[in-house]
């Protein structure tokens, strides 16, 4: 079995050009029973009366193309009636380009979206149906769907995709991943150089003589491993209470690392507790440099197995109730990410400035100022927000089985 190399921009911030719209732009846009009176926009911290909605559209395109300001700024900046509001973000949703605009600059602002939606609040009268996925034909969906279909076609890898969320359905993935790579070798993220792919599949082999399927693991001694030049020192983590054996590892350089391995018969995308589910979540996190989750380097289905940055800790030692962890993994929460785990305790690290792993992670001293958390354990995850519906023929909803056994017990 070949494992495949993937994409160098697995793991790193993409380029994200910002598409503009013109300032001569042909769309048209009705006013009927839209009562231009009241109407403003705001230029340089001036008030400039504008007489219908293309008034709105221009003072919106001003803000986007020369503001450089992202869409949903540009949008939250006008100043118009409650009602003419509603009716001008219902003319950007029904227009393709403006609507894709609008949506991708919201989904690039993951952490702002509590805040975005709190703006809406205050902009849209009560009563408007805009976010409300659920209804039938709702008109953010509809333009929420168009888009997902744009950025599945067009995704150049699955990481891309896992960055926008989480909860992408298996079949989806896979069957995405025939398309741009024209093999079955599904992966995630790459090998660190330490390991390289011939090595890493030779440890995986090795140390599935070591694996314990069942919830009372046993502590071990495991003996070092020489490949060609290379030797490799492990232990064993018995902290895991599901089908997900926990190896750390060291080099001749050094360098540590954590290695996940589950039952080849057990690989999955979707199913609770399976290491490839846990995967797709900390692909997004780590995508999106979530400083309360250790970052994923590299997953491969095949093998059903991952590998992890070690992370220098200091393990958070007590029983720990739901609200103590939310209130410790603030960015955690701020990815539209719950946690509902509550029986690995010795899951959580202190954040601190010896983790070097993590530094780059957003806003990392404000999180070791702080003494936030480190999850080492996403199993237990909803992923929840307004500006992301699910879309039935891409996604499906997380499994979220704390307090009931996982379905291999």
């Amino acid at each position: 079995m070949k494992v495949q190399a993937v994409d160098n921009r697995t793991f790193t911030q993409a380029t994200r050009p910002t598409k503009t719209i013109q300032s001569k732009d042909t769309l048209k846009i009705s006013t009927e029973g839209i009562a231009p009176k009241g109407l403003r926009a705001v230029h340089f911290g001036c008030n400039i009366k504008a007489r219908n909605i293309e008034g709105l559209l221009k003072d919106y395109k001003w803000f986007i193309n020369h503001d450089n300001m992202p869409a949903i700024n540009s949008l939250l900046k006008l100043e118009a009636g409650k009602e003419v509001f509603d009716t001008f973000l219902r003319t950007i949703l029904k227009n393709d380009e403006l609507s894709y605009e609008l949506i991708d600059s919201i989904i690039r602002q993951p952490r702002n979206m509590k805040h975005f939606l709190a703006a809406f609040d205050e902009k849209l009268p009560i009563g408007s149906d805009i976010f409300l996925s659920f209804i039938p034909n709702n008109i953010y969906k509809q333009a929420y769907t168009k888009y997902i279909d744009k950025r599945f076609k067009n995704a150049a890898s699955i990481s891309e995709l896992l960055e926008i969320r989480p909860d992408w359905r298996e079949d989806v993935l896979l069957a995405k991943h025939r398309e741009i790579y024209n093999n079955n070798d599904f992966e995630l993220g790459r090998v660190p150089e330490e390991i390289n792919h011939g090595k890493f599949e030779s440890i995986v082999r090795y140390l599935h003589n070591f694996m314990d399927i069942n919830l009372n693991k046993k502590d071990k001694d495991i003996p070092p491993l020489t490949i060609g030049d290379s030797t490799f020192n492990f232990r064993y983590f018995t902290d895991g209470k599901t089908d997900k054996n926990v190896f750390g590892i060291s080099g001749s350089n050094g360098e540590r690392f954590i290695i996940k391995i589950a039952p080849l018969e057990r690989k999955s995308l979707d199913d609770a507790c399976a290491l490839g589910t846990l995967c797709k979540i900390d692909t997004y996190l780590t995508r999106n440099y979530c400083r309360n989750s250790a970052p994923l380097r590299y997953y491969n289905h095949d093998l059903n197995a991952s590998i992890y940055d070690f992370i220098e800790h200091q393990r958070v030692d007590k029983k720990i109730t739901l609200e103590e962890i939310r209130a410790n993994i603030p960015d955690f929460i701020d990815l539209n990410m719950k946690y509902n785990d509550t029986t690995g305790h010795n899951n959580f690290f202190i954040l601190d400035d010896t983790q070097h792993r993590i530094k780059g992670m957003n806003d990392y001293n404000y999180g070791v100022e702080k003494s936030e958390w480190i999850t080492v354990d996403n199993d237990h995850v909803v992923f929840e927000s307004r500006f992301q519906p699910l879309i039935d023929k891409y996604h499906h909803i997380l499994p979220n089985t704390m307090d009931v056994f996982c379905k291999f017990l």
